[in-house]
């Protein structure tokens, strides 16, 4: 991924903002993409995850207005977005869609009554896994929270980031994106426990593995997808499982023993089978992080992929493909099919010396197959949200 400082970033918006609308923004709402390392699909069934930031972000650049109007633009799309309150809707592309929600929730929620200036942007890939909708969500909520002087601290922005997704966009996804950009910390890892929303951090003492990248090419299109249906057959499936042995137990406490009794139903059987196996290897990963072995790292990153792909059934041809070719390149350690599924992007760990190596053999072998390339990027971690005063 190139390699543009985030000052660099910001320092380049300021004057696109002056340009555009001939003043100073009053603040700036910086943040950033994320990976998911461990834990896939367990944050909406209140489980256990490791994400991190990575250093790609999604810059909001606002200044207040006298009247009722807002007027946005955004310098990725190249496209102007101009309302007011009294006319908000929530048409238009994906992308005004999240926009317009964004500032729809805050205005009812808060009652906000001035119209503001605002420019959005940034480098996070598009469709690439590192949730750009979820940074986009965070640094538009943050910065109008810091502009209105709202007083609400960052737990309240991830939950009216999740609000936007549940109730209007109509995404049935949990906290984990928006949590990730939030709160991450640079060069540590975030271990979430989605049932408290709670959060510790940890040192990484991997020396000589690099983290990659494989994007697919696949659009996932998650309101579309089969995404909202996991969530329903997990709920079911719980719910199932609580009227045969006649408690009322959640995710947690189950056990891969006992959902033995719901094995005839295969579909319940394999999702709760999926988060409960999940769930275990994100603190077996915890563990291997700590201790620097890439080999187990590796081990459980592939069975994720296993569960995902078997258990799952998230995963696609082009992934699984992704996922086979790299096994055959020595110093691959271990790798996944990351996000909401249904296509997107591979995230694996290789022995850093290959790198170079790994990343043209995988575009090859991809193209010889499929007839298109697919990219294939180094990632480095980063810090969470971070909002800036001008």
């Amino acid at each position: 991924m190139d390699r543009i400082s985030k000052n660099n970033l910001i320092q380049d918006y300021k004057i696109k903002y002056i340009n555009r609308f001939n003043e100073l923004p009053s603040f700036v709402s910086i943040a950033p993409g994320r990976v998911n390392i461990i834990g896939e699909h367990t944050d909406y069934n209140k489980g256990f995850a490791i994400p991190a930031a990575v250093n790609k972000w999604i810059l909001t650049l606002v200044s207040i207005r006298k009247d009722r109007t807002i007027n946005v633009f955004s310098l990725n799309y190249k496209k102007t977005l101009r309302f007011s309150y009294d006319h908000l809707d929530l048409s238009g592309e994906l992308w005004e869609k999240y926009v317009k929600a964004t500032i729809y929730l805050i205005k009812e929620k808060y009652n906000v009554k001035k119209g503001f200036n605002m420019l959005i942007g940034g480098n996070i890939p598009i469709g690439f896994g590192l949730s750009s909708s979820a940074a986009l969500e965070v640094s538009i909520v943050s910065s109008i929270v810091k502009l209105f002087a709202l007083k609400i601290d960052n737990f309240e922005v991830l939950k009216i980031c999740n609000l936007i997704e549940n109730k209007i966009l109509g995404i049935k996804s949990g906290f984990l994106d928006q949590y990730a950009s939030i709160f991450s910390k640079k060069n540590k890892f975030l271990f979430i426990d989605f049932e408290n929303l709670t959060h510790q951090y940890f040192d990484s003492n991997i020396n000589n593995g690099c983290w990659i990248l494989v994007n697919s090419m696949v659009d996932r299109k998650l309101i579309f997808s089969d995404y909202n249906q996991r969530v329903i057959e997990c709920s079911d499936a719980i719910e199932f499982l609580n009227q045969k042995i006649k408690q009322k137990i959640d995710f947690n406490s189950i056990s891969t023993e006992l959902i033995e009794i719901i094995k005839e139903n295969k579909i319940f059987y394999n999702r709760l089978l999926h988060i409960i196996t999940e769930n275990q290897r994100v603190f077996e990963m915890k563990k291997a992080i700590l201790s620097g072995d890439l080999n187990l790292i590796g081990k459980i990153l592939n069975q994720s992929h296993n569960s995902l792909a078997n258990n799952y059934n998230v995963s696609c041809n082009e992934i699984d493909f992704i996922i086979e070719i790299s096994k055959r390149e020595n110093g691959f350690l271990g790798g996944r099919i990351m996000g909401g599924g249904f296509g997107g992007c591979t995230i694996n760990l290789i022995d850093k010396k290959i790198k170079n190596k790994f990343i043209s053999n995988i575009k090859k072998s991809f193209y010889k197959k499929y007839r298109y390339n697919v990219v294939v990027e180094e990632f480095l971690f980063s810090s969470g949200l971070n909002v800036v005063k001008v």
